[in-house]
């Protein structure tokens, strides 16, 4: 059954480049010209059959076949923009726009607890904008949820281990309250053997970037205007009062955690869900350790908004003397040009 399938891939695949245009040769010997530059997949028939050894790759490729999804076999690429020994510039400012823009798409990038590839896929589509060559990996036989491949090689990058590795989610799949959530990274992994592919990417069947989910609009004739700031000094000053030592402890950089944060934030949370923990600067992953956030926009708080208060709520953090505060940052955050971002950092326990 397997020696028919690969012949069957072989002979579906089997192209030549052929300037603008793709000859392909089916089982009875007769030409057949498509045009190379409507293809979204990569497939050269060498490494399509060499790659179709392994069952995943083999199931994947029928796939894309009984989905009469186009071969990209025009191997027609402009000039990569390095090669080894040299390093692959960084992208990173293309991963850090988008976390910052879709947090919850990050957050929820881990295939095995129920989340999904769109942020994989959403950086993978603007880096393609620019340069064809990116990809995805295949270097254990199923698609890798938080690997790009960038092909510096010549021919056909389908299969080609001629690329560079880059892993772009730090800290995929945290454990809930345990781990810190995951971040945007760019490490360049590429000694461990990649193999690019564009095998399952499916660009169209995402939803469009720009528009955020789980967003709750007020009626059109409600007038909404921005809530004022609750009053959450004693909330802070009892926890303070009855675990000192979890706000003596409550700086990370000197080996303490942020226990004390977390427990101000989640009896706050206990009388209005709109409390909740900050993104330091609205860059996601950098979490405030003595700061929480108030969602003052409309509707339910939505993971990533920066429609927010700021507050300070230890005084003289990772000093000598730590204590309970409550000061409204929110302005003087804005007169500095940075800004504020409300989270959960995909903790369940708030």
């Amino acid at each position: 059954m397997k020696s028919i399938r690969l012949l069957s891939i072989a002979l579906l695949s089997m192209a030549a480049c052929d300037g603008g245009e793709v000859v392909q040769r089916g089982d009875a010997g007769r030409d057949a010209r498509v045009d190379a530059s409507s293809a979204d997949v990569w497939i050269d028939a060498t490494t399509a059959a060499d790659a179709a050894t392994d069952e995943g790759m083999v199931a994947s490729m029928d796939a894309a076949i009984d989905s009469g999804t186009p071969a990209d076999v025009s191997c027609s690429l402009p000039p990569p923009v390095a090669r080894p020994p040299a390093a692959l510039p960084s992208r990173l400012s293309v991963v850090e726009t988008l976390a910052a823009e879709r947090p919850d798409w990050l957050l929820g990038s881990c295939p095995s607890q129920g989340g999904d590839r769109r942020f994989l896929f959403e950086v993978l589509r603007r880096l393609r904008d620019t340069d064809p060559r990116w990809g995805l990996d295949r270097r254990t036989g199923s698609l890798s949820d938080d690997i790009i491949t960038y092909f510096y090689g010549d021919g056909c990058p389908e299969g080609s281990r001629e690329s560079y590795m880059v892993d772009i989610i730090g800290r995929l799949c945290p454990r809930p309250g345990i781990d810190p959530p995951s971040v945007p990274t760019w490490i360049d992994r590429s000694g461990e053997g990649p193999v690019c592919t564009l095998m399952g990417y499916a660009p169209g069947s995402m939803p469009d970037a720009s528009v955020p989910r789980d967003v709750v609009s007020p009626p059109a004739d409600t007038g909404v205007s921005t809530l004022p700031l609750p009053n959450g000094r004693p909330v802070v000053e009892a926890v303070a009062r009855e675990r000192p030592e979890l706000l003596r402890n409550s700086c990370v950089e000197t080996g303490g955690n942020n226990e004390f944060l977390f427990e101000v934030v989640r009896r706050l949370r206990r009388m209005d869900p709109r409390w909740g923990l900050n993104w330091k600067r609205g860059r996601v992953g950098d979490m405030s350790q003595d700061v929480v956030d108030y969602y003052r926009g409309p509707g339910a708080p939505v993971e990533g908004s920066t429609d927010v208060y700021i507050i300070d709520m230890i005084g003289g953090h990772c000093g000598d003397s730590p204590s309970a505060a409550w000061t409204d940052v929110t302005e003087a955050t804005a007169m500095g040009g940075t800004i504020g971002r409300w989270t959960l950092a995909g903790r369940s326990d708030l």
